[in-house]
């Protein structure tokens, strides 16, 4: 695998004369052989994150049984043809590329002269060696765009003049792989996204994760993830476009969530509930017409009003 990934860059080089270019046309090769599974595994995250909230009922109904639960799940699983490791595939499996390559583009630029390739047969190897002005002291070099391909962000000197080219780089990865994430999760819909919070926040995490990888692998191979980073994004775009699959998962979301709108807008909105009237001796009338007359202003007066003008009447006759 060493001999042939280094193969494969020298072939490259030899058409176009770069490195940058050379890397990543060995990166879309790499992506290109892993795009039917990345698209089964894209089709796979996509149709778990919108069953997310049966998932969570499942979950509820055999809590603190782990056999059923499980036994239910995968029961779940077949009837709804989800591989719940779908989308975890193209990463493990890119995963020994991305050492190889670590590995290569390390030995490609050893002090010894360049690892797995011949210089008299390689177009590559004699490209390095010409641009290692010292290589029995400094090692290898790749140089382009005044950016040295086999160093990395955290083993630059000369302070930041020097180094910004290489943390812009490591940006691109952190970027990109939002950008990513973000097109992924657009194509929930609420309710999946309240129910799978958790793999919302992997999602956030997983950039950062790679930017600080980034910063300690070499340039070169930082270019491998940043096109690998922007093919996905592309693959990702012409899948929800193009493909019948996705474009009916996203069809039947969207479906889901107006018919939910209109039920909500159908239901009889709650009625305001009307304000006590105050009790009678609590300086209200009973009716909601406002305060009972005093005797004291007129207007008639109470029952023990009543009483006494009757008494000074007979008072009188008397």
């Amino acid at each position: 695998m060493f001999d042939l990934l280094a193969g494969l860059l020298n072939f490259y080089y030899s058409l176009v004369h770069s490195y940058i270019a050379a890397i990543s046309m060995l990166t879309l090769t790499v992506m290109l052989l892993l795009a039917p599974l990345t698209v089964k595994s894209t089709r796979s995250m996509l149709a778990l994150q919108r069953l997310q909230p049966e998932i969570k009922k499942l979950q509820a109904a055999h809590k603190g049984d782990r056999q059923a639960l499980n036994e239910a799940m995968m029961a779940f699983y077949k009837e709804h043809k989800i591989n719940p490791l779908g989308g975890c595939l193209p990463m493990l499996l890119q995963m020994p590329v991305f050492i190889i390559m670590y590995q290569v583009i390390r030995g490609l630029v050893q002090p010894t002269g360049p690892k797995y390739l011949d210089p008299e047969h390689s177009e590559l190897a004699r490209a390095i060696l010409r641009d290692s002005a010292d290589v029995g002291k400094k090692g290898g070099r790749m140089i382009e765009l005044g950016i040295d391909l086999a160093k990395s962000a955290s083993n630059i000197g000369g302070g930041i003049g020097k180094a910004w080219p290489y943390y812009l780089m490591v940006g691109l990865v952190v970027a990109t792989g939002y950008i990513q994430a973000r097109q992924m999760s657009s194509r929930q819909s609420p309710q999946a996204a309240q129910a799978n919070q958790q793999a919302q926040m992997i999602q956030k995490i997983f950039p950062i994760i790679f930017g600080v990888i980034s910063l300690s692998i070499p340039a070169g191979v930082v270019v491998y993830f940043i096109v690998s980073n922007l093919f996905r994004i592309t693959q990702q775009g012409l899948m929800y476009k193009y493909d019948p699959q996705l474009k009916a998962t996203v069809a039947k979301e969207v479906k889901e969530v107006e018919a939910k709108a209109v039920e909500l807008k159908k239901q009889p909105k709650a009625k305001p509930k009307d304000t006590p009237a105050p009790a009678v001796g609590q300086g209200g009338s009973g009716n909601g017409q406002g305060p009972r007359p005093s005797s004291r202003t007129g207007g008639g007066g109470g029952p023990n009003q009543r009483n006494r003008s009757r008494s000074k009447k007979r008072r009188k006759g008397r």
